[in-house]
C-alpha cells in the first residue's frame, strides 16, 4: 500500500520557460567564474558537453552534472545560482492546483524530493503557496546526494520510515527521477508538468482496485 508521493520539484510541480532559461544562464555564469572564461565560451561548453551526455546517456543532464564534470563544487554552483536568480519573480500561486495537492494530503504523506537546493526550492515553494504541504522536503543538502544516486530515493524512504513499496514518485524526467525510483522497488508515474497530477487521485483510486501497477 502506498503511504507517501514524493514529487520531483521543477518541470513536475511547475512550469516556467523562464526559470528554466535562468538556471541555464546561472550555469554558463557559474562556468565562467569557475574557469575565468568568457561567458560566451562557458555556454559553449556547457552545451556542447550536455548535448554530448545526452548523446551516451540517453536523456538531458541536468546543469547541476554538466558542471560537475568541469570540477565545480555542487556547493559552489548553488551559492552563484542562489545569487544569480530568485524563482519568486517568476512563479504565482495556483489555487487549483493546491486543492488537488490538499485532497492528496488526507490520504497520503507528501514529500518533495529534488536536485535543487534548500534556498531555490524554499523560494520555489513559497512562490507557488505549497510550502506547508510537505511532510519533508529533500534536497541536495539533505544527504548531499544528487539524483539519479538511488541511495537518495533509498534514505528519503528510510527518513520517512516506510519501504520503498510504499512510495510513489512523481517526476517529469524517466530517467533521472523515475527509473531510479523503480529498481529500488518504488512505483512510478510520469509527468510533463503540474496538469498531469490532477488525474493523480483518481488513478490511485484505480490502481488499488486492480492489479495493474501505477507504473506510466
Amino acid at each position: 500500500m502506498i503511504k507517501v508521493i514524493l514529487f520531483d520539484l521543477d518541470g513536475t510541480l511547475y512550469k516556467s520557460s523562464e526559470i528554466k532559461d535562468k538556471f541555464a544562464e546561472a550555469a554558463y555564469h557559474t562556468l565562467a567564474k569557475f574557469k575565468k572564461i568568457s561567458l560566451a565560451e562557458a555556454q559553449t561548453i556547457v552545451e556542447e558537453r550536455r548535448a554530448e551526455l545526452k548523446k551516451k546517456d540517453g536523456y538531458s543532464v541536468p546543469y547541476t552534472l554538466t558542471l560537475v564534470h568541469y570540477g565545480v563544487p555542487i556547493e559552489y554552483w548553488h551559492k552563484e545560482n542562489i545569487k544569480f536568480f530568485d524563482p519568486r519573480d517568476y512563479l504565482t500561486k495556483d489555487h487549483n492546483f493546491k486543492r488537488c495537492l490538499l485532497k492528496l494530503k488526507k490520504r497520503y504523506r507528501l514529500a518533495i524530493l529534488t536536485n535543487n537546493n534548500d534556498t531555490q526550492t524554499e523560494r520555489i515553494l513559497e512562490a507557488l503557496g505549497l510550502h506547508e504541504l510537505f511532510d519533508e522536503v529533500f534536497t541536495y543538502n539533505s544527504f548531499k546526494l544528487l539524483k539519479p544516486n538511488v541511495q537518495f530515493f533509498k534514505k528519503a524512504a528510510q527518513e520517512l520510515a516506510v519501504k520503498p513499496a510504499e512510495c510513489l514518485v512523481v517526476g517529469d524526467r524517466y530517467s533521472v527521477d523515475l527509473n531510479p525510483a523503480k529498481r529500488l522497488g518504488m512505483q512510478i508515474y510520469e509527468v510533463k508538468g503540474p496538469d498531469d497530477i490532477y488525474s493523480l487521485e483518481d488513478i490511485l483510486d484505480i490502481y488499488y482496485h486492480s492489479p495493474l501497477k501505477i507504473n506510466k
